[in-house]
């Protein structure tokens, strides 16, 4: 899947992975693709609870070896 920015947090445990995607989020515009690559899996629950609080859309969201990765559209 391309996505329009590459967010990876890799190493890096909660909250931070969230706090990341919402940060690179408020520069783009509406519609862009996102990936968040991240090696918490807690991701697994925060993420799609992020997705829902916020309105963005979680396209997909999978494990791949030790890291998980999500795509998210954002809203608007």
């Amino acid at each position: 899947m391309e996505a329009g920015v590459r967010v990876d947090t890799s190493g890096a445990l909660c909250p931070v992975p969230i706090l990341e995607i919402a940060k690179a989020m408020r520069r783009l515009a509406p519609g862009t693709l996102v990936e968040l690559v991240s090696t918490d899996r807690g991701l697994e629950a925060d993420l799609p609870a992020w997705c829902e609080a916020t309105g963005n859309v979680l396209v997909r969201l999978e494990r791949q070896g030790a890291h998980y990765v999500g795509w998210v559209r954002k809203a608007g």
